[in-house]
């Protein structure tokens, strides 16, 4: 899979931009703020339908226009083409519009079904938060693969928000008396298990293949140091980590299916004994949306205990296991996506990195072409980016 072409129209800072890129390496390079990270924010729209910026999707309308474009071109792959589209509404400022997405010329009636089409991974300065923020991030950084490989996962947690903030409306202004409102809360209850029971399956087994790869990864960067994830949730029994070897898909598929069945039965007998607690408290207390993602390096905290290198080792080896698990389950490429990271990397992560990085479609960003290692930059097709526009050199 790689991107032979990419359109954008009113897209950030770009009036339009069209360019043809390589199957292997692709440099935009300028100083900062002229949109080198616009183009790949614009790519990873396409694979997951949001920004990694967090942005409402009416921020990336360039400013004074109401509507923006991108259209990639695909070779090598089931996907040929994606289109997304945007039109602001009335209220701009909300972030609401409307949005339209085709792939290979057919509209999709519903967002989710935009994954899986385009497989990406992002790499990024901000990748340190996956260490250093709360437990939403690593759950996020679960939840955006796991939705690439199984688009189902995206909808199941789409479904489980929605009836999650039904349920905490009801809990907060619920009469225990009212039995109306009871069978209702058992319904909520009831619906929570089913989807939460998938969402948390799949999270806990793929974040067990996704420590095989990173723990690899991270040995072979720190001279054997010991990367390990201890995956937490208040609503049912961890498994052991039973397998040693990666599992193929149909084998992973299998056991998430054997799992949620557990973890559903596990979720609802918590829910049912523990109703009058979130009666109390007026808030939903258990559930998939207070999982976390310990990562520990040689048996301790690394968030708490862990030095800037030893950071940054375990976000390169987790993102590179990422890529490495996609291509594993799916057999195909993702694209690669480098926001000026080889500013951040020391000669030895760079050499992970780019050996890592063979046989991938990869574009990347940088202010200074002297910072690229000499195999990237010789071997590269390269982009000047300024104030909005791009030149091939």
């Amino acid at each position: 899979m790689f991107i032979s072409d990419i359109n954008l129209q009113y897209f950030r800072n770009y009036e339009t931009l069209s360019a043809k890129l390589g199957s292997g390496v692709n440099v935009f390079y300028g100083d900062n703020g002229q949109g080198k990270t616009n183009i790949l924010e614009s790519v990873f729209f396409c694979a997951i339908g949001k920004s990694f910026r967090f942005s409402k999707d009416s921020d990336l309308v360039k400013s004074g226009k109401n509507e923006f474009k991108i259209e990639l071109q695909l070779k090598d792959d089931i996907t040929n083409e994606i289109t997304v589209t945007f039109r602001n509404g009335q209220n701009s400022s909300s972030g609401a519009g409307e949005k339209a997405v085709r792939v290979n010329g057919l509209y999709l009636r519903r967002l989710g079904h935009l994954m899986g089409n385009l497989l990406s991974v992002i790499f990024s300065p901000e990748d340190l938060e996956i260490v250093n923020e709360g437990p939403s991030v690593r759950r996020k950084l679960l939840d955006i693969v796991i939705s690439q490989i199984y688009p189902a996962h995206y909808f199941d947690l789409q479904q489980y928000n929605k009836i999650l903030a039904q349920k905490n409306v009801l809990l907060r202004d619920i009469d225990p008396g009212n039995s109306g409102l009871i069978a209702l809360l058992d319904v909520y209850n009831e619906q929570l298990a089913e989807a939460g029971s998938k969402i948390s399956a799949r999270r806990v087994l793929f974040s067990y293949e996704l420590e095989l790869f990173a723990a690899e990864k991270n040995a072979e960067i720190s001279s054997g140091e010991k990367l390990s994830f201890q995956y937490y949730s208040n609503y049912f029994t961890i498994p052991e980590k039973a397998n040693k070897n990666l599992l193929d898909n149909s084998e992973l598929s299998k056991k998430i299916e054997e799992f949620s069945t557990v973890i559903n039965k596990e979720f609802t007998e918590i829910l049912n004994s523990r109703k009058n607690r979130e009666i109390e408290r007026s808030h939903s207390l258990y559930g998939p949306q207070n999982d976390d993602l310990l990562i520990t390096l040689n048996d301790m905290e690394l968030r708490r205990f862990g030095s800037q290198g030893q950071k940054r080792t375990a976000v390169l080896s987790i993102k590179l296991a990422e890529t490495q698990l996609l291509y594993k389950l799916t057999g195909r490429r993702p694209v690669l996506l480098l926001d000026d990271v080889f500013s951040e990397l020391d000669e030895t992560r760079c050499a992970l990195l780019l050996k890592n990085t063979e046989g991938f479609q990869t574009l990347l960003t940088t202010a200074n072409l002297s910072e690229l290692p000499r195999e990237i930059s010789s071997a590269a097709k390269i982009f000047f980016v300024e104030s909005g526009s791009i030149k091939l050199i």
